[in-house]
């Protein structure tokens, strides 16, 4: 019971924190129900795009968290609108994407990764 008790506050932290990944990890630990933990890797997956713009960990997490490519790119498509809805001008600027060796906007970041999901499930 102490250690359900202890994970449920780690899981909280982790939310606290944005430290979605870990949150999902130990709410599977806990057996949360399967709609909880999908919130929480949403999060995750929407983080890892907007934020990290980590086009390998979205692949590999989306893939691992068994997400179809159509609810990835339905995903990501909310996740931009909301993203450019409430982000501040600075974080809407191009970055440097290794991939393409160009700088692109966020809007373009997620163009270019859900153009290359084509052969995904």
């Amino acid at each position: 019971m102490a250690e359900a008790t202890h994970v449920e506050e780690s899981i909280q932290r982790a939310l606290d924190r944005k430290n979605y990944v870990l949150a999902v990890m130990l709410a599977q630990k806990l057996g949360y129900s399967e709609s909880e933990i999908r919130q929480m890797q949403e999060l995750a997956l929407k983080q890892m795009a907007c934020d990290y713009r980590n086009s390998f960990a979205v692949r590999k997490l989306a893939g691992e968290w068994k997400f179809s490519r159509a609810d990835l790119e339905t995903l990501l498509v909310a996740a931009l609108d909301e993203y450019e809805r409430v982000s501040d001008k600075k974080r809407m600027e191009q970055c440097y994407d290794v991939k393409t060796g160009k700088y692109l906007t966020l809007r373009q970041w997620i163009e270019q990764l859900v153009s290359t999901m084509k052969g995904w499930k």
